[in-house]
């Protein structure tokens, strides 16, 4: 038997509504189950306290007299045929062989106990309809409660999982919107630059460092912008920029440090100093964030064309 289907069978273990087979079946899984334990716990207490749901009746006028009347009406031997065996037997033991009752109770007291020892709970309920249909209802409603729960859990799990799944995946539509809006603002200023009137475009051609390398860079002279767009670059050295020089009067003015990608492109807009009609362009290898004056080895090199 599943779990579950020992699990349907607590509520009416609770109320006493189960056949022998399955009360042993339950028994010998419940020792070995404290979820169940605990909810058959919960589940007899509810029962158990559907007794103080039930309203009190009155009993009839003459109730009273006429049970007096009866009791009075009882031979000796037909009060001690009516007494419980365990009672007959004690009161049939030797005066010096009887227990010591120590819960103080008077022999009344104590045959009411038996008597109520014999009565199982789902006897007590037969016997009143009214508590009976209250323990059924109670029944079916911690059922549908579980049920309910279990089902709701469920969907909770669901949607956390869910949300999780569409927050990782917003973030990853930003950081691809991040790049697009970036490449875009990145070809809107090359665009610009290039339909200046006063801009030059120079093809720098890769050295010995980097014989494969190759650049573009185009230079508004009026105003200084420049921007370079660079291919088969090797990747820097750790500590190591690439920087971008102009070159007028046989005097290397700075320009600014970039570095490539894995695939060895690089692109970088720039300021340069303005007013240069006919400069030389140079790539070095520099120390990282870029040095005054050229100290290490040139990979690109060339000039405007025309």
């Amino acid at each position: 038997m599943r779990h579950e289907e020992y699990k349907q069978l607590l509520a009416l273990e609770a109320v006493g509504a189960l056949d022998a087979g399955e009360r042993d079946a339950l028994g010998e899984h419940l020792p070995s189950c404290a979820e169940c334990r605990e909810e058959l716990r919960a589940l007899a207490d509810a029962a158990a306290s559907l007794a103080y749901t039930v309203a009190p009746s009155a009993p009839p006028p003459g109730l009273r007299s006429n049970v007096l009347a009866r009791v009075r009406a009882l031979t000796p031997s037909e009060i001690v045929a009516a007494a419980p065996p365990e009672s007959r037997a004690a009161d049939a033991a030797p005066p010096g062989s009887r227990a010591l009752d120590l819960s103080g109770s008077r022999p009344g007291v104590r045959d009411a106990r038996a008597a109520l020892r014999g009565f199982s709970l789902w006897q007590l309920l037969a016997g009143r309809p009214a508590l009976g249909f209250g323990a059924a209802a109670a029944a079916v409603a911690l059922a549908l409660l579980g049920a309910t729960s279990l089902s709701l859990w469920s969907r909770n799990q669901s949607l956390n999982a869910e949300v999780a799944r569409l927050y990782d995946r917003l973030r990853a539509t930003e950081g691809e919107l991040a790049g697009q809006r970036e490449q875009l603002a990145s070809v809107r200023d090359v665009t610009e630059l290039l339909a200046a009137p006063g801009t030059r475009v120079a093809e720098l051609s890769g050295k010995k460092p980097a014989p494969q390398a190759h650049a573009t860079v185009a230079y508004d002279r009026s105003t200084g912008r420049a921007v370079i767009m660079a291919t088969g670059l090797p990747p820097c050295p750790p500590g190591h920029d690439y920087q971008l020089w102009l070159i007028a009067d046989n005097k290397p003015l700075p320009g600014g440090a970039f570095k490539a990608d894995g695939e060895g492109r690089a692109r970088m807009t720039d300021r340069l100093p303005p007013g240069h009609t006919a400069p030389t362009f140079a790539v070095t290898l520099e120390r990282q964030g870029g040095v005054p004056a050229p100290q290490g080895d040139v990979f690109l090199v060339g000039a405007p064309q025309g």
